[in-house]
């Protein structure tokens, strides 16, 4: 009876120890339990949809930023942005326009968000990033995307826009001739030459014009002919005035008659096609002064 008593007990005991054997381990003092896992990263992509200008001297150019979230709902902020022209870093001479700089993606969900770039050819070539045949205009957006419990996920993404550039047509006078010389009027010729430094011709069109003469106007006129000027090259051409002296001083009209050199100002705006579709027309206009002789023709 004894021996089945000892037995017993040490039957309990063993119990004892196999059920102290599978309960859970008591962690380390100081060990932290395991962080939760991390969302997966979503995705971005940046494009360059098309440029529109309503100049030669101020482009706009369109992009898209798409933001695919694989997992709960996050914030996306744009926390800065940079702009490089063919492969040189631009201070200014860009602004990027967006609604907001942060913005929600729901959970397992794809957004698409419009930017559009601002450019100023003037602001640029004054930093010395002349204008080329070609413009290869970078775009670079560092964004985060932050969730409720773990630190934001942070990434960088750009495009390229590559279009050719529009430079305005320039314009210089060459010579001023008497071809004609009456009581009352003077018919003058004005030797015009139009250079065209753009890749592609360019055609212009309702040429208005103002010459003034030592400080007075001599005459006013359009030209309705279409000009076109080749690509990278110069036309000159002559632009015919009749002038009418009843309303003027007498010293002008000797100068005039006498072949004086005349110091003159020229003004203008024609109507320039360039065959670019993003840029179909615009207006362009000059403001010439110097001196000239005027020599009979």
């Amino acid at each position: 009876m004894r021996s089945l008593a000892f037995f017993c007990g040490s039957l309990f005991v063993v119990c004892l120890v196999l059920l102290a054997c599978q309960s859970k381990p008591v962690p380390a003092e100081g060990v932290s339990p395991p962080a939760p896992s991390a969302p997966l990263a979503p995705s971005a992509t940046l494009l360059f949809n098309r440029v529109e200008a309503e100049e030669p001297s101020h482009f706009y150019l369109l992009f898209t930023l798409d933001i695919k979230n694989p997992a709960s709902s996050c914030r996306v902020k744009i926390e800065s942005w940079q702009a490089e022209i063919n492969g040189r870093k631009a201070d200014s001479g860009f602004d990027l326009d967006y609604t907001n700089d942060s913005f929600s993606v729901g959970a397992a969900a794809s957004a698409s968000f419009p930017l559009k770039l601002n450019m100023d050819v003037a602001a640029l070539v004054a930093q010395g990033l002349a204008p080329a045949d070609d413009y290869e205009v970078k775009l670079i957006l560092q964004l985060s995307f932050a969730y409720d419990s773990t630190p934001a996920i942070k990434t960088e993404v750009s495009a390229i826009a590559v279009f050719p550039g529009v430079l305005a047509p320039e314009f210089n006078i060459t010579a001023i001739a008497i071809i004609k010389a009456e009581l009352i009027n003077t018919r003058f010729r004005v030797a015009l030459r139009i250079d065209n430094p753009n890749p592609f011709p360019l055609d212009l069109s309702a040429f208005r014009y103002t010459l003034f003469g030592n400080g007075r106007l001599w005459a006013d006129g359009t030209e309705r002919n279409v000009l076109r000027v080749p690509a990278k090259s110069s036309l000159e051409g002559n632009l015919f005035l009749l002038m009418n002296f009843i309303d003027m001083e007498r010293n002008l009209l000797d100068q005039i008659i006498n072949l004086v050199d005349v110091n003159y100002r020229f003004t203008g705006e024609a109507q320039v096609s360039t065959g670019v579709e993003y840029l179909p027309g615009f207006s362009t206009g000059f403001n010439l002064s110097g001196y000239s002789e005027v020599l009979e023709r």
